[in-house]
């Protein structure tokens, strides 16, 4: 007991410098950091007013409402609302989600290569995957908090395969998916070759099944829906600008994956049953595979990668994150006892030097959480998931949320958020009105309990609808789509199986 103690204070005493600029009042400059603020303050807000699965901002794109929430990794959104349930503000609960994500990187990284390797080579490993420059660099100076969450899930479903739980794999699967759409692409088949190489093919498929039915919810949307966007059309990045410089790679994992290199043509593999050479070498293959496709040395290769989907080639260095943290502990492993000790202090001082440029934040500044609560930006690049029938977007917050454009007549009781819009509307003589929300699939609606064709082929994509002359009930109810719905079953249904096969076999 007293060493397990002893471990869990020599890892909260290491992440200590790393979770230092999170405790500094304010936020800090970041390129995405105040977007994922604004964007769970209107998430928050959608909860609130009874949307649930949460598809679409109401508050964001100057007030017209955005579907983002409906593509883009929900995950940290949703763990954000339990930390705002206990009191927490918009700020601080990103700052949270960032440092909790830090130190499940590291807690989770050690036990599972404390699973494979000795508990020196599995702290020093899990010390690599935490100050990895690429892990810093997402933190403080992307401000990308699904990412983060993202590679914190990665170790723990490695560490679920080696303790055979289908259970928490399964759940591991749906977190990964929900947390970051792209890494969880990019880490899925690394999950399944490792749980190959690991004799477990068909436990981790199952999970893997598992994890893909409890998050149908979101990415099931997340793919049908693009047809209704301007994604496809849209470059987000301009790929040739975003490749890794050598520092983010780290001179840290060029050192690893050069003596890993000259470890596997030596011949010097483990003598274990624990691991055998094929997973060795698999790590060092996906270390030079990541590190190759995120430099500009791959160049010819982006010309034909889905450019919108990864859109940086920097975020190839998550899956070197993983293979460097691996090898390390592997070399560690590998070597005499009496090396160990010298190879670590070297290992570290090349870890700490490749680490010390992204280990903090450039600059911070205090803006409040009503700036984030009340901010109407649409929180992407390039407005990607804009509907494609919106042929001229925002650029000012709307005057009014309702307005008459043919015919006489008098609004009142007008009430809208997140859910629903209502008003009573008198009208003189026959005529149109227009509701200045973005239509996007799932809006309804209803003239006095029945429901009514809603045109969208202005050039602003918001929502007209005919009323005729005398008092109209007019309500616009945002539900979920056909598909949404099939989506919602599917994630519900793979829940009751999930929990009563887990049940049966005994959760562990």
């Amino acid at each position: 007991m007293k060493k397990q103690i002893l471990y869990i204070l020599l890892f909260l005493a290491v992440c200590v410098p790393v979770l230092l600029p999170l405790f500094h009042p304010g936020f800090f400059q970041s390129d995405d950091g105040e977007w994922m603020i604004i964007r769970f303050s209107a998430f928050h807000q959608a909860i609130i007013n009874g949307q649930f699965p949460v598809r679409f901002l109401q508050r964001l794109n100057f007030g017209y409402g955005y579907p983002v929430a409906n593509f883009l990794y929900p995950g940290f959104m949703y763990f954000g609302e339990i930390l705002k349930l206990l009191g927490f503000g918009f700020v601080d609960t990103i700052k949270i989600t960032l440092g909790i994500s830090l130190v499940e990187s590291v807690v989770f990284s050690y036990f599972w290569l404390r699973s494979l390797f000795g508990k020196w080579p599995a702290i020093i490993g899990a010390f690599f995957y935490l100050y990895a420059p690429y892990h810093l660099f997402d933190v403080y100076k992307r401000g990308s908090v699904g990412e983060t969450l993202a590679i914190a899930i990665v170790p723990f479903i490695l560490w679920q395969i080696e303790r055979k739980s289908l259970f928490w794999t399964s759940l591991g699967v749906a977190l990964l998916i929900l947390s970051h759409n792209t890494l969880a692409v990019l880490f899925l088949p690394v999950i399944i070759i490792y749980g190959f190489l690991r004799r477990a093919t068909s436990y981790v498929l199952q999970a893997t099944c598992y994890g893909l039915g409890l998050s149908a919810f979101f990415w099931i949307p997340a793919l049908f829906d693009l047809q209704y966007t301007i994604f496809v059309k849209t470059q987000v990045a301009s790929w040739q600008t975003y490749f890794s410089h050598y520092s983010l790679v780290g001179l840290s994992t060029f050192s690893i994956l050069f003596i890993s290199f000259i470890f596997l043509i030596s011949g010097k593999f483990f003598n274990t049953s624990k691991y055998g050479k094929n997973v060795v070498i698999f790590f060092f293959v996906l270390g030079v595979i990541s590190v190759f496709f995120s430099t500009s040395a791959s160049t010819i290769f982006w010309r034909f990668l889905p450019v919108s989907f990864v859109q940086f080639p920097f975020r190839f260095l998550s899956l070197a994150i993983l293979s460097a943290a691996f090898l390390f502990a592997y070399i560690l492993d590998k070597i005499k006892e009496k090396n160990k000790m010298i190879i670590s202090i070297v290992g570290l001082s090349l870890l700490g030097f490749s680490a010390a440029p992204y280990i903090k934040p450039e600059s911070f500044f205090d803006k409040g959480d009503l700036y984030y609560a009340t901010n109407e930006a649409t929180t992407t690049v390039q407005d990607e998931y804009m509907p494609v029938w919106v042929k001229q977007k925002p650029t000012e917050h709307l005057k009014n949320k309702m307005e008459i454009l043919e015919g006489k007549g008098r609004i009142k009781n007008l009430v809208f958020n997140n859910k629903k819009i209502h008003f009573d509307l008198n009208m003189e003589n026959n005529g149109r009105i227009r509701v200045n929300t973005v239509y996007f699939p799932g809006w309804k609606a209803y003239i006095d309990g029945r429901e009514s064709k809603i045109d969208y082929s202005n050039k602003y994509g918001v929502m007209d609808i005919f009323v005729v002359k005398g008092p109209n009930a007019v309500e616009f109810i945002f539900s979920e789509t056909p598909m949404r719905l099939f989506s919602d079953v599917i994630s519900f249904a793979s829940l009751l199986i999930f929990l009563g096969v887990s049940i049966r076999w005994k959760i562990r």
